[in-house]
């Protein structure tokens, strides 16, 4: 099983996740959009005029209160795969759910579908009840905190697979044009998603939101193009924002890292035995990162500070500033000294990076202001050895892009209701549509709309590229009106 660390590292090298090697750039001013620098990716859809459905909330995206039940959801999600483990991690059955998770709609073998679903039809009624219960806990919270980075984490690759088993359940729904029975799935993967963004570290919030983006909202795209699909601007405007939040793993990431650095004495010297423990622990995070080549080697970095009798002054004046006792200070090896001073930068960089992610995403970037933990006095870097951890503005990034989209959608199902009333016409000026105009939450400022003939494309701020996986640099939707 991988443990929190490990699974960390696998997972930013994953495509399902992304690159880990980006480099960081400035977030959307707030006052204009800028130009991208590549065009940005587009999807094109072409759908039919559909007014909104009566009641206006016939169709939700999220279980309703009537519909849950008591119980924690983690541990049914994890009951799905029971004795049913060959159809979630057989070759042969992995290889045909990954397949018809990507095929065009209209190629997929359908009854091969249906009766691989009888197969699993209790381990996805398991799934569909857990999504339904009303207190997630996935039971690590003690363990976090004895353990840190070191907590194996299995549950989140066992809740990818899931996901994507729903997704080919959801496609084939689709498919078939059973809209009520897709907007069932839909809900479990809505559901489970939110229930990830309950476990307590920031790669665990990652997983739900990537699962949403990869699982249920392509698929709600291929829904929206089908003949006779409800229209879902209500239900897309009476989800909860943010849908997917990563308060609950940016608190866990606070306390995730504290089992490692308990082992510098911040009150007694330690001996060269135990210093070099230290150490020798970070050397061994830092390659399982595989940003070694970059970090350089640990043990000359921190023994060559500890030489540096510059270095040494400039790291227990910071300590005596922040609270330590210059005294007991002058008592500590060198290294002890360099040691608590690069987890005094690294508590200072945690925060300065984590301050401003609850702020909506147009504003993150100037509350941050310049400078921050990473520069100490007369421009001295104050970059900690830790610069390896996980930073929050990378999920951050990703909960950004998931709200742009769905906000999108609510453009296109708002297009789809104007055309209803108006023999297929697309308006000519978005806010001629008869319901609110979703913001940008990228830049909090109005979506772009342009029409073309019988084509109106609808378009976001770009937020940060990534070259990788050129789908997560969609912020854009071509909508083509079929009368």
């Amino acid at each position: 099983m991988l443990r929190a660390f490990t699974f960390l590292a696998v997972l930013l090298s994953s495509p399902f996740v992304r690159g880990a090697d980006e480099p960081k750039k400035p977030a959307t001013p707030t006052k204009t959009a800028p130009a991208p620098q590549e065009p940005p990716e587009t999807v094109r859809l072409t759908v039919q005029p559909m007014a909104a459905p009566v009641p206006a909330l016939k169709y939700q995206l999220l279980p309703e209160v009537s519909e849950m039940n008591p119980g924690n959801p983690a541990l049914g999600y994890l009951k799905s795969f029971g004795d049913e483990t060959n159809f979630f991690y057989g070759k042969q059955w992995v290889e045909d759910q990954d397949k018809w998770s990507e095929m065009p709609l209209k190629d997929l073998p359908l009854k091969q579908i249906s009766d691989w679903r009888f197969f699993l039809a209790s381990a996805l009624k398991n799934a569909d009840d857990a999504a339904r219960l009303d207190t997630p806990d996935w039971q690590i919270l003690s363990k976090l905190k004895s353990e840190g980075c070191g907590l194996r984490l299995s549950e989140l690759g066992e809740m990818r697979r899931l996901s994507m088993v729903l997704k080919v359940r959801l496609r084939a729904e689709i498919a078939e044009r059973h809209f009520d029975k897709a907007l069932v799935t839909v809900k479990t993967i809505f559901a489970m998603s939110r229930h990830l963004c309950e476990h307590p570290t920031l790669v665990g919030n990652q997983v739900g939101i990537t699962i949403l983006q990869e699982t249920a909202m392509g698929p709600l795209e291929e829904m929206l193009q089908q003949p006779g699909c409800p229209n879902l601007y209500w239900a897309l405007s009476a989800l909860p924002s943010p849908l997917l939040s990563i308060y609950k793993g940016m608190q866990g990431e606070r306390l995730m890292f504290t089992p490692l650095l308990l082992p510098i004495d911040e009150r007694t010297p330690m001996t060269d035995e135990q210093l070099q423990k230290v150490v020798d622990r970070f050397d061994e995070l830092i390659a399982l990162t595989g940003k070694i080549s970059k970090m350089g080697d640990i043990r000359k970095s921190v023994n060559a500070k500890a030489k540096d009798e510059a270095r040494l002054t400039a790291a227990r004046k910071q300590l005596s500033e922040a609270g330590f006792d210059p005294k007991k200070l002058k008592q500590f090896p060198p290294l002890q000294v360099i040691l608590l001073n690069e987890m005094l930068a690294f508590r200072e960089r945690r925060d300065d990076d984590m301050k401003a992610m609850m702020l909506p995403y147009w504003q993150i970037q100037s509350s941050l202001g310049v400078g921050g933990a990473n520069e100490g006095e007369n421009g001295q870097d104050r970059r900690s050895l830790f610069v390896f951890l996980f930073p929050p503005d990378k999920a951050r990034r990703e909960q950004a892009r998931l709200e742009q989209r769905i906000a999108l959608l609510r453009c296109v199902e708002a297009l789809r209701m104007y055309a209803a009333d108006h023999d297929g016409q697309l308006p000519a000026r978005f806010d001629d549509v008869p319901v609110p105009g979703p913001i940008d939450p990228v830049s909090g400022m109005p979506f772009t709309y342009t029409l073309d003939g019988a084509t109106a494309t609808v378009r976001g701020t770009p937020v940060q590229r990534e070259a990788w996986y050129t789908f997560y640099n969609f912020n854009a939707y071509e909508v083509t009106m079929k009368k």
